[in-house]
């Protein structure tokens, strides 16, 4: 299996290799008797803080612009982005989830002492207003 993650404008590609786990979430507040309005849309991604080789000719690790999209206040524009997150297995994309409105709820990063390998957690939602915009796919061949 592998996990694709992307953003637009700027664009932010995450290493295959990165990423470990993923998981989408439909979220109705638990005190509800009935079908609500209050719906909201959570996507978790959970992986591994790759060596920065940049200055072996390699790209940068991807994390360090995701670290950087977490900090950017609420009220810029540069906060919300549209996401694209791919589930791979034996060449067919099993699923894809499209959040155009996507803003960060909480990013940090945990490194052991003992090997150094880092990981990282990045949790986001679609803005509610624009939950009609979310899609997921999947079945078919890249």
């Amino acid at each position: 299996m592998a996990l694709a993650f992307s953003t637009a404008d700027p664009e932010i590609t995450l290493e295959e290799e990165s990423a470990k786990k993923i998981i989408f979430k439909v979220e109705i507040p638990p005190d509800s008797r009935a079908r609500t309005k209050d719906v909201g849309v959570t996507l978790t991604l959970v992986g591994k803080i790759l060596a920065d080789t940049a200055s072996a000719g390699n790209a940068a690790d991807s994390t360090a612009k995701i670290m950087a999209w977490s900090v950017v206040p609420s009220e810029k524009k540069e906060a919300y982005r549209s996401v694209k997150v791919k589930v791979k297995s034996g060449g067919i994309v099993t699923r894809q989830y499209e959040l155009p409105n996507a803003y960060i709820v909480d990013y940090h990063e945990d490194f052991e002492n003992a090997d150094g390998i880092g990981e990282f957690t990045l949790v986001l939602k679609q803005m509610k207003n624009k939950l009609a915009d979310v899609k997921v796919t999947g079945g078919f061949s890249e």
